[in-house]
């Protein structure tokens, strides 16, 4: 218990301190913003997977042979019936997140809880936010398929790890504490200690904080976790996908006040479906 809650606050406590003041630093000394956001917020996340192990092997004695990793990790592919929980999951995500992202636009106008100012859209629900985007963290998108190339299979990197920590590793520890709760207790140390950095958006991230330990508890695997962890968040390199792919034609889609942008990449869906709703301007 005592290891699960020291990776947890510290690894929050390196994003936080990263995001809000490593990140300016960075880019006071020259670093792009695209690379100074992503390396605070992944270098702690890349960090996990061995971090996990070497605990194993020294705390537990464990075996690195594949079926013991297999085993201890609950890298188990979900049965049938799991992979309807999994769907249930990823819908519920979406549509109890979207439907608080009212709370996190007004939290991010408190002093206390707002974003940083370097944060662009969608990830900062006080921007301004355009489809198909122009630009990524001031890298401009079209025809940018390196972006996209570099970028997902590096996110995808990012959530595998956490899995691996939060659920393979850490959950079945706290399973042997806390019982039928411990996906509870995962959550909510995922959400409010990892994520603190998103403090604005602790009310709507929540339900999808848990639902996440939920499923990996309910179905013993983590990759069943993973899914319901990583797709919601691909929604992201779908928009990205469009602002790479744009022509760069006089129409675009703007959304305005009445349309803000989403505090997490798993809210871009109401984003999405508002921006539906708006005439194209005639320019």
């Amino acid at each position: 218990m005592i290891f699960s809650i020291i990776v947890f606050l510290c690894t929050g406590l390196v994003i936080y301190m990263g995001v809000y003041h490593g990140v300016p630093g960075l880019m006071a000394k020259g670093m792009a913003k695209i690379h100074a956001f992503w390396l605070v917020l992944w270098a702690p996340v890349f960090l996990l997977v061995p971090i996990s192990l070497l605990h194993y092997v020294i705390a537990e004695g464990g075996d690195l042979r594949w079926q013991a990793l297999q085993e201890r990790y609950l890298l188990h592919s979900p049965d049938g019936l799991h992979y309807v929980w999994v769907v249930v999951a990823i819908v519920f995500t979406l549509v109890v997140e979207e439907s608080l992202q009212p709370i996190s636009r007004y939290l991010a106008k408190k002093r206390l809880l707002a974003p940083p100012d370097y944060l662009p859209a969608p990830f900062n629900p006080l921007k301004r936010f355009t489809f198909p985007p122009t630009t990524f963290f001031d890298v401009e998108l079209k025809g940018n398929y390196k972006l996209l190339a570099v970028f997902i299979p590096l996110h995808l990197l990012a959530m595998i790890s956490e899995e691996i920590m939060w659920r393979g590793y850490i959950l079945p520890l706290q399973m042997e504490v806390f019982g039928n709760v411990a996906w509870l207790v995962n959550g909510l140390m995922w959400a409010f200690l990892v994520h603190m950095c998103l403090k604005w958006h602790f009310v709507a991230m929540l339900p999808g904080m848990l639902v996440v330990p939920f499923i990996a508890q309910l179905t013993g695997s983590t990759i069943a976790a993973f899914y319901v962890h990583a797709i919601p968040n691909a929604l992201l390199w779908i928009v990205l996908f469009f602002g790479v792919r744009n022509k760069g034609g006089k129409s675009r889609i703007m959304i305005s006040s009445r349309c803000p942008s989403s505090g997490s990449p798993r809210g871009l869906t109401e984003s999405m479906r508002c921006m539906l709703r708006l005439r194209r301007p005639s320019l």
